[in-house]
């Protein structure tokens, strides 16, 4: 197609679209969750929508919309797993190409259109098994069952993929090129994002660690119960080891608090926030019945997730309860005010730059406020529990981020109110082989 009908394609597409761009949004939205049939593609994007449009966390979206196909084939399974973390991760480089391709900005079109685009786009550009036409043909399908509302912008999205698929080879040329494409456009995250973690880790392990968040191998590591660590495929969670409380999945570095904390039998730990329970199940197997864990959290639906995996596990010597970490407890403080505890756990709520690769909505959720945010909710927590460590005993403070702020800036901060010993430090960064992870082990004098 010649310069003179690209530009007329798009103008003719971008009529209807700039009319309805600003409104009846969410009232479109509902009309697409009503009108689209239930396939793997649909509910993909409108998964995608919840995650991008309705700020939802991914996994639980993930999880949910698989939960309500319990007949899809495992191969419709991994399909709509791979579209919906595909282009969640190439969201912010699929942006910056359709914003060179359509004079519409990606953040004026209409949702549906939007989310359509740039999990068609993926699909050309990164799934070698899907061919361009047939993801071209069901994004069109999809904004045509929409009916009169964005019926006729399928026009719009038919010529803007079909730029995409024509150009690919540009785009790749155009995407290695350093000069024509930021380095933050290439590993697909925001530039705050990419400027920090240069800072702190330089340009090249930072683009080392950035590139196996997109394209490394993501291993499944299991947990057996005696405490040996396997790689593990296919689908873990339903495989009877798992349903049998056999296994557990567990990243290798979040392994490591139990690990560290090396409980003694008869030990008293206190887990301050404790969902989904792997590193408090992992401690209570340690004990091997003796002792005794207490898993805490913030409410009650993160509690249940820690008394699933303790039903699965079977594990008799661990609780729940729900509380507030900022909240003192006296309970466990004894006469004389001193902690109780021989082992506090406090792996604290963070921005999560480190798991990237399993929870690519990171990108969108994280912000250099809500880092600082974090920071100061995290010693709100550590101004707490540090009290309940008895003489003697040990705090284990550790994070998934690899931040400054939320993990040496707090190292120096447990040390600064005096009464702890720093014995241990590890940072574990992302693809050596696991996620990115930061663990400190303190003794109380």
């Amino acid at each position: 197609m010649d310069n003179k009908n690209h530009r007329n394609r798009k103008t003719r597409a971008e009529g209807p679209l700039h009319k309805y761009m600003h409104a009846g949004k969410k009232k479109i939205s509902e009309i697409s969750r009503e009108k689209t049939a239930a396939t793997p593609r649909s509910i993909a994007v409108l998964s995608l929508m919840k995650i991008l449009e309705e700020k939802k966390l991914s996994h639980i979206v993930l999880r949910d919309a698989l939960s309500a196909y319990p007949d899809w084939t495992p191969r419709d399974r991994a399909f709509v797993t791979r579209l919906v973390e595909g282009t969640l991760e190439y969201t912010i480089q699929i942006d910056f190409i359709l914003n060179q391709i359509s004079k519409t900005h990606t953040k004026n079109m209409e949702p549906l259109v939007r989310t359509v685009l740039r999990m068609g786009s993926y699909q050309i550009l990164y799934m070698d098994k899907v061919p361009d036409s047939a993801a071209i043909n069901e994004a069109v399908e999809l904004v045509k069952s929409q009916e009169d509302k964005v019926f006729f912008l399928s026009g719009f999205v038919n010529g803007v993929l079909r730029s995409v698929s024509r150009d690919k080879e540009i785009i790749f040329q155009n995407l290695a090129h350093t000069g024509k494409t930021p380095a933050y456009i290439r590993y697909s995250v925001p530039l705050w994002m990419y400027d920090t973690l240069k800072k702190i880790y330089g340009r090249e392990e930072t683009e080392r660690m950035l590139a196996w968040f997109l394209k490394g191998e993501k291993k499944n590591f299991v947990r057996f119960q005696d405490g040996h660590c396997e790689e593990m495929e296919g689908d873990i969670v339903h495989s009877e080891a798992f349903q049998r409380g056999e296994i557990t999945i567990q990243d290798v570095a979040s392994q490591q608090v139990g690990i560290e904390a090396d409980p003694q039998p008869g030990d008293r730990v206190v887990d301050v926030c404790a969902a989904p329970g792997g590193k408090s199940c992992h401690i209570a197997a340690l004990l091997e019945g003796t002792g005794h864990v207490d898993a805490r959290d913030l409410t009650e639906a993160k509690v249940a997730l820690i008394e699933q995996n303790i039903a699965r596990q079977q594990l008799t010597n661990i609780t729940t309860e729900v509380h507030d970490a900022r909240t003192p407890d006296p309970t466990l403080l004894d006469a004389a005010g001193q902690g109780t505890a021989d082992i506090v756990i406090a792996d604290l709520p963070c921005s999560g730059l480190g798991i990237l690769g399993k929870k690519p909505d990171i990108r969108f959720n994280a912000s250099p406020e809500g880092i600082r945010e974090l920071q100061k909710l995290q010693r709100e927590i550590l101004d707490t529990v540090c009290a309940y460590v008895k003489p003697g005993g040990k705090l284990l403070y550790s994070t998934c981020t690899l931040t400054k702020e939320e993990n040496e800036d707090n190292r120096e901060y447990i040390l600064a109110k005096g009464g702890f010993t720093l014995l241990k430090e590890r940072k574990f960064l992302p693809g050596a082989p696991s996620d990115g992870f930061y663990l400190t082990v303190f003794r109380k004098e």
